[in-house]
Formats: structure tokens, C-alpha cells, sequence
């Protein structure tokens, strides 16, 4: 989706283009329009001054007196024009050239505005009326050729189109400044939200617009919710596994009461549900001590988040004595939740470590996405169940024994990001090997 700074700079854009092009076309056609008016305004002299120097001598006769004419009307194609009739005589003005106008038939109102050819390819604006001197009607039209001040409007529009061509670029560069200085703390808020889902800050800076600031303040909180809902919700999880432990306890000793000692069936039927309860516990546990403390958002640093967890379960399997061989080759970033890592990472090297006789290693590289392979030189599993173990959503740990509930909370995981999760026997060690590749 187009952003809003690049909707409104292109809306102005038309819109300032729009304008200018209209005041273009309004000045261009007032500025003709007042050209014709002023040559119809001379004319109409013209018209006049002919009219005055028309001598009527009695009963009808007519002549024109030629020191009362203007003498370019006597140049040859001098571009101003006359042609008078009177009766059945016709006189035009020597610049025509024994050319005549295509005069309209004027009547009592002049007639402007009306362009005719001329001589020698010329544009003529004629101006003509017929007027009466002691009662002797008389046509008069006089023209003008309209080509060189056409040619100065040409010139005109060209500069003016330049002119605005300027004036357009100049208060489009302004209002593109504005709309950046404008949208500047939207910008902010954009590399700020970038840095909230790479992990390196906890909360948008709220220093924003006033229009978009209870939408930031809004996602903070929601933010600091979340934060707080999964912390309750692992300290809940931890307080219930703890409570659970003492009950459980007493049930496993419950079961080496002597009452039970004829009925060795239901010993250990009772031992082997509390086993599987103490299991689960030390497991649910496990993840609650592996569980960060710290925001949601905030930067994940694998080779951090890898030493503590390395250290976390080398305590918790201290007496087994496993030794976990990591190895990272990471070159960038990862834009990944650092909880889910954890859990992900956690459930994968306790699996191991729960399973392993002595050895587990660890390799993550972020080639193509981010790639986590964990082996052990446990017992493995047999083919089939390898089967079984990818199936999405079963439970192993209720069908097989030692495996399956930290398993499927990976996979779980695995699929909230769209990854792929696979397992086989490792070559190297011989146990089991989880091939996690997620893209981020």
C-alpha cells in the first residue's frame, strides 16, 4: 500500500498542476482578449477619423479628403487596412494594393472581432459599420493585421508557461520540504517500530505528533501487558509445578507403604503416573528457570541467550556430567522473539541432555535463515517412531517414553514462524539430531 507522504505529495502535485495549468489558459485568453479589445479600440478610431474626412457634396457625392488620413494606410501592405462604399462606389485604402477585404455586410452595430484573410497571408481583425452623414449611408470596415501581436502573445504564453513551469518546481520543492519536516516524527516512529521487532528496543519513543501519539502510547501499553500477562503467566506456571511438587512426593511414598506390599501391581502403577507427573514438573520447571526477565522486544543476542542456557542445564544435569559443544556462525541480526528462542533452544538441548550419554553438541548459523541443529549420543529412536516424532501436534511423550512434550512445544514453535522442523538419527554421534530452520 502507497504511504500517506507519497498519496499527499502526489495529490498536491496534480492539484498544483492542475491550477497552474488553468491559470495558464485564463491569463493567456484575458490577456488575447484584451489585445482584440485594444486594436478593436483603434480601429473604431480609425473608423471615425475615415468618417470625418468624408466630404458629402450636394445632392450625393462623395470624396475623401487625403490629408486627413493616417499615411499608413497609404503604404503598401502597411498591415492597416481600409475599404469604404458609398453607394456604388467603393474606396479602399492604397496599403491594400487593388486588393479588397472580404468585408461582412455590416449593419447599424459594429461588428468586432471578426478576423478575416488579408493580403500576403496576412491575419486581419476587422472592424466595420455603416454609418450615415447627411443622409448618405456609408460602409466603412477597417483592419489590421493581427500576426505580429498574435506572435508577441505566442511569445507571452511560452514565457509565462516557463514561468510557471519555475514557479510550479519551486512550491512543489517547498511543499515536499514541508511535508518531510511534516512526516519526519512519522519517520521516526517507522525506524523505531523497525527496531521494536529486531529486538533492540522495548517501547516506541512517544515523542510524536499529537495526531498519532495515543496510537504510540497505545501500543506501549499494549506492549507492557503483554510483557506482564507472560511473566505472570510463567511465574503462575512455576508457583503451580512447585505446589505440586510436595503432594507428589507424598503420593511416592504413599506407594512404599507396607499396605501396598500385596498388591505389587498397584504400586507400580502408582509409581509409574507419579513418575510421569514428576517428569512433567521437573520439565515445566526447567522452562520456568530457562524463562528470561527481561521485555519483550529487546535485542536477542544468541551467544548471550546460548552461554546462560549452556550453563542453566550443564547445573541442572550436573550429575551425569553432559558436556554441550556449541558452536555459532552468525554474521548478522536476528529478528526473532527471545523468549520463543529460549523456549525453542531450551526444550531441544534438555531433550538432549535428558538423552545423551555424554555428549551434546549445538551448531547455529543464520545461512539462509536461521539454522539450529542439536545431536546427542543418546540411544536415538528407531525409524518409525522418527515418523511419528515430525507428525505436527502429537504428543511423543504420551506414546513414547523420554520424548515428545518439549518436542511438540517445538514444534509448536517452529510452526508459529513458518519453519521447518526435522528428525533423524545424528551420523556423527548416533543419537537423536533436530534440524530447526526458521526464516527470519
Amino acid at each position: 500500500m502507497r504511504s500517506i507522504q507519497s498519496r499527499l505529495s502526489l495529490g498536491l502535485l496534480l492539484s498544483l498542476v492542475v491550477i497552474f495549468a488553468l491559470q495558464w489558459i485564463m491569463v493567456s485568453h484575458t490577456v488575447r482578449l484584451l489585445a482584440e479589445h485594444y486594436i478593436s479600440e483603434r480601429l473604431m478610431h480609425d473608423a471615425e477619423n475615415l468618417l470625418r474626412s468624408i466630404v458629402i457634396t450636394p445632392p450625393a457625392q462623395a470624396a475623401l479628403e487625403q490629408t486627413a488620413i493616417d499615411p499608413i494606410f497609404r503604404r503598401p501592405f502597411s498591415g492597416r487596412y481600409y475599404q469604404i462604399v458609398i453607394g456604388d462606389q467603393t474606396y479602399r485604402s492604397r496599403s491594400l494594393w487593388d486588393q479588397a477585404l472580404s468585408d461582412a455586410d455590416p449593419g447599424s452595430t459594429p461588428a468586432t472581432g471578426t478576423f478575416i484573410p488579408g493580403p500576403q497571408a496576412q491575419t486581419l481583425l476587422l472592424w466595420s459599420k455603416q454609418f450615415h452623414k447627411q443622409g448618405v449611408a456609408i460602409r466603412i470596415a477597417v483592419a489590421e493585421d493581427f500576426n505580429p501581436i498574435e506572435q508577441d502573445l505566442q511569445a507571452f504564453r511560452l514565457g509565462y508557461a516557463i514561468a510557471s513551469l519555475l514557479a510550479l518546481a519551486v512550491l512543489v520543492g517547498i511543499l515536499t520540504l514541508i511535508i518531510q519536516r511534516g512526516f519526519a516524527p512519522l519517520g521516526r516512529t517507522r525506524e523505531d517500530l523497525q527496531r521494536l521487532e529486531r529486538g533492540e528496543i522495548s517501547a516506541i519513543n512517544e515523542d510524536v505528533p499529537s495526531e498519532v501519539a495515543p496510537l504510540v502510547r497505545e501500543v506501549n501499553h499494549l506492549l507492557e501487558n503483554l510483557h506482564q500477562r507472560l511473566q505472570r503467566s510463567r511465574n503462575a506456571l512455576g508457583n503451580l509445578t512447585h505446589a505440586m511438587k510436595t503432594p507428589l512426593t507424598h503420593l511416592q511414598q504413599l506407594a512404599y507403604r507396607d499396605e501396598l506390599n500385596d498388591r505389587p501391581e498397584l504400586r507400580d502403577r502408582l509409581l509409574a503416573q507419579t513418575t510421569q507427573l514428576q517428569q512433567l514438573i521437573d520439565r515445566e520447571l526447567t522452562r520456568a528457570r530457562l524463562a528470561g526477565h527481561r521485555m519483550p522486544g529487546q535485542r536477542l543476542d544468541i551467544a548471550t541467550e546460548v552461554a546462560a542456557l549452556t550453563e542453566s542445564l550443564l547445573a541442572i544435569y550436573r550429575e551425569r556430567k553432559i558436556n554441550i559443544h556449541s558452536q555459532l556462525d552468525l554474521t548478522q541480526g536476528v529478528s526473532m522473539d527471545r523468549e520463543d528462542f529460549l523456549e525453542l533452544l531450551g526444550n531441544l538441548l534438555d531433550n538432549a541432555c535428558k538423552w545423551a550419554r555424554h555428549e551434546v553438541k549445538l551448531h547455529i548459523r543464520d545461512a539462509d535463515g536461521l539454522q539450529i541443529q542439536v545431536e546427542d549420543d543418546g540411544p536415538g529412536c528407531a525409524e518409525h517412531e522418527l515418523e511419528k516424532l515430525t507428525q505436527r501436534g502429537l504428543r511423543i511423550d504420551e506414546k513414547t517414553v523420554g520424548h515428545g512434550l518439549g518436542l511438540a512445544i517445538a514444534q509448536d514453535i517452529v510452526d508459529s514462524y513458518h519453519g521447518s522442523f526435522r528428525l533423524d538419527l545424528s551420523p556423527d554421534l548416533g543419537g537423536l539430531r533436530a534440524r530447526v530452520t526458521l526464516s527470519t
